[in-house]
C-alpha cells in the first residue's frame, strides 16, 4: 500500500554536483522541510551529496523515492543495494522501476522484488512511465503489478496516452506527477517562449484560475487531481526551493473548470 506523501516531493534533479556548496545547503533545506525525495544518481553525484546530507542530520533523513533498474532480476537487486550503500539509507521507500518491465521476463524481477520487500530493504514498487509505455501501462494495471505510475504530469505535458489517463482517473490509481515547472519545453510558463501557442492557451487559464503567481498554478494544477499523490520538482537553488516550499504551503485545488480545460488541452495536443 502506498504511504502517505507531502504534497512536494523535492526532485535530486538539481543536487548533482557534491563540491557545490549550495547542493547541500538546499537538500538540507528540504529535509528540515520535511518533504519526501525522488532519488536518482543524476551525473553521479547525487548519492555523494545525499550521503553527506543525510549522515550529518541523521534525524532528518527523508522518506525517499529512488529509481531501481527493472530490465532483470540481477540489475534490480545491485541497483537497490547500490543506493542503499552509496546514500546511507537503511530502506527505499518507493521502488521506481524503470526500463519498461512489463513482459513475461519480468517474473524473476517481481521474485527478488518481493525478497527484497521481505528483508524490509524496499517499499511498495512504481512504475516509471512514458507515452510510449501506455499499453504497457494498461497490462501493468490488469496484472496489478504497481501500487503506482511515475510520469511527467504537469501544466504543459502529460506522458502518457488519452485513454489510459481516463483509466487511471476513473480508478484513482496513484499517480506520481512529475516535472511540476513543465521542463525546458518552448511552452513552459516560467521560463518558455511566450509567443508559443501553448504557451498561450495557458497563460489564459493561467488569467482565469485566480493563482497569485505562474508557480502557484504549476504546483496548483497536478495536486487538483485526486489521484495525483505528490508533485516532484527539482531545483538546485535555494531561493527557488523558497518558493517552491511556499507555493506548497498555499496550496488548495484549482477552480475545476481550469483544470478541465488543462486535461482537455493535454488531450488536444496528443
Amino acid at each position: 500500500m502506498i504511504p502517505s506523501h507531502t504534497n512536494l516531493t523535492f526532485g535530486s534533479g538539481g543536487i548533482t554536483d557534491p563540491n557545490n556548496p549550495e547542493c547541500l545547503q538546499v537538500t538540507r533545506m528540504a529535509m528540515e522541510a520535511g518533504v519526501w525525495f525522488h532519488v536518482a544518481n543524476y551525473g553521479g553525484g547525487v548519492y555523494r551529496v545525499l550521503k553527506q546530507a543525510f549522515a550529518e542530520a541523521p534525524t532528518l533523513v527523508p522518506r525517499c523515492i529512488v529509481k531501481i533498474d527493472g530490465q532483470g532480476p540481477d540489475l534490480l537487486r545491485n541497483s537497490v543495494m547500490e543506493a542503499l550503500r552509496e546514500t546511507g539509507l537503511a530502506r527505499l521507500d518507493i521502488g521506481q522501476v524503470c526500463g519498461n518491465p512489463v513482459d513475461d521476463s519480468f517474473e524473476p524481477t517481481l521474485e527478488v522484488i518481493a525478497e527484497l520487500q521481505e528483508k524490509g530493504l524496499i517499499g511498495p514498487i512504481i512504475m516509471d512511465v512514458i507515452k510510449s509505455y501506455s499499453e504497457k501501462v494498461e497490462q501493468a494495471i490488469d496484472r496489478n503489478l504497481f501500487e503506482g505510475y511515475i510520469f511527467y504530469y504537469n501544466v504543459t505535458e502529460r506522458q502518457l496516452s488519452q485513454p489510459v489517463q481516463d483509466r487511471i482517473t476513473a480508478q484513482r490509481i496513484p499517480v506520481y506527477a512529475m516535472r511540476t515547472f513543465g521542463g525546458r519545453c518552448p511552452q513552459n510558463l516560467l521560463n518558455g517562449d511566450p509567443d508559443h501557442p501553448r504557451r498561450r492557451a495557458l497563460d489564459a487559464l493561467f488569467e482565469a484560475s485566480g493563482c497569485l503567481t505562474l508557480l502557484d498554478f504549476c504546483v496548483r494544477f497536478p495536486l487538483s487531481h485526486p489521484h495525483v499523490v505528490t508533485t516532484v520538482g527539482s531545483t538546485g537553488k535555494v531561493e527557488h526551493l523558497k518558493a517552491l516550499l511556499d507555493a506548497i504551503d498555499r496550496f488548495e485545488p484549482l477552480p475545476p473548470s481550469v483544470v478541465e480545460e488543462i486535461d482537455a488541452l493535454h488531450a488536444e495536443w496528443e
